[in-house]
């Protein structure tokens, strides 16, 4: 399975779909490219749980690719519905660490795909105390390893912002943990040209 053409791209799907913790984090959390490969994966008909811990889920984007998918699968003059695809991705969202940790700790294992979106965002709340959220993330990363055993898990995450640069320790115990990990860079801007006067 590969991501359609000229979506954010991923690791192909297949790759995701292993058992076993994956990380994409960067300067921007990678939302968009862990919907797109979430919304791929339910195309291609399987159950798919998404947490949102950095209240990014979109669900205008997701409804839009699920409907091209649907259509670039189904070439005949049937009606094409995308409903199929989102009836098979299940969101919860989560507000604070707390309620995130929360969802992660009773969250059954299986074999069916996990997606948690911007996974840190809620433990770089400076109104939490650093001690308390690198405690609450080290149980969090366990029942994420404790889940990725039995099927896949795949983490977005970005780096903190600059009022919270002593929270990077977090993004490391997050990298420690996982299986595999993909720092993905925006795109360099175009440079700006001046124009020539003569």
């Amino acid at each position: 399975m590969r991501v359609p053409e000229g979506e954010t791209t991923v690791p192909e799907l297949a790759e995701l779909l292993r058992p076993r913790l994956s990380l994409f984090w960067g300067s921007q959390a990678p939302t968009r490219s862990l919907l797109t490969a979430a919304t791929t994966i339910a195309a291609h008909g399987l159950p798919v749980r998404l947490f949102d811990g950095g209240n990014s889920f979109d669900g205008y984007f997701v409804a839009r690719l699920a409907r091209r998918l649907v259509l670039a699968a189904r070439p005949g003059p049937g009606p094409a519905d995308p409903y199929d695809v989102l009836d098979r991705m299940r969101l919860s969202r989560a507000f604070t660490c707390f309620q995130l940790a929360e969802l992660i700790e009773s969250a059954p294992a299986g074999p069916e795909p996990l997606f948690v979106l911007d996974l840190l965002a809620t433990f770089y709340d400076e109104s939490v105390p650093l001690r308390d959220s690198e405690r609450l993330l080290a149980t969090t990363l366990s029942h994420l390893r404790r889940l990725a055993a039995v099927g896949p898990v795949v983490v977005g995450a970005r780096e903190p912002q600059t009022l919270v640069k002593e929270r990077w320790l977090l993004l490391d115990q997050l990298q420690t943990a996982a299986d595999a990990a993909w720092m993905l860079r925006s795109p360099a801007p175009e440079p700006v040209l001046q124009p020539r006067l003569f």
